[in-house]
């Protein structure tokens, strides 16, 4: 009978733990551009965008959820040039340098990815 209630116990705990990691994940800010494919250099997808200033800019995202990649093969050149509406967050990372100093540096995820043009 113990092993039963502390069986209840730890599936309870497995189902909270996995509401707040689920509840946090969706408190991300996602940002959405609509950006033009300039290709993959094998660290980070580019994309040319234009600011909110009217500037031309690339914005590089070196991480995508994977059954984007399957929708959209960005390694095929026929999606080269072409305009997507894409979804992404930004996480903060930090790096030790060689001088044993904290750097800070964002890393993009694309997490939502809509081709516009055909």
């Amino acid at each position: 009978m113990k092993k039963s209630k502390n069986l209840v116990f730890v599936l309870i705990a497995l189902f909270f733990c996995t509401l707040t990691v689920k509840a946090q994940e969706s408190d991300q800010e996602t940002e959405t551009i609509i950006g033009v494919f300039d290709g993959f250099d094998g660290e980070n997808f580019s994309f040319n965008y234009t600011t909110e200033e009217d500037e031309e800019d690339i914005m590089l995202f070196p991480n995508i959820k994977p059954e984007l990649l399957k929708k959209y093969n960005l390694n095929d050149e026929k999606f080269m040039g072409k305009t997507f509406n894409i979804t992404f967050i930004t996480e903060t990372e930090t790096e030790i340098d060689e001088d044993g100093d904290e750097q800070e540096y964002d890393v993009r995820t694309i997490i939502g990815l809509e081709l516009i043009d055909q």
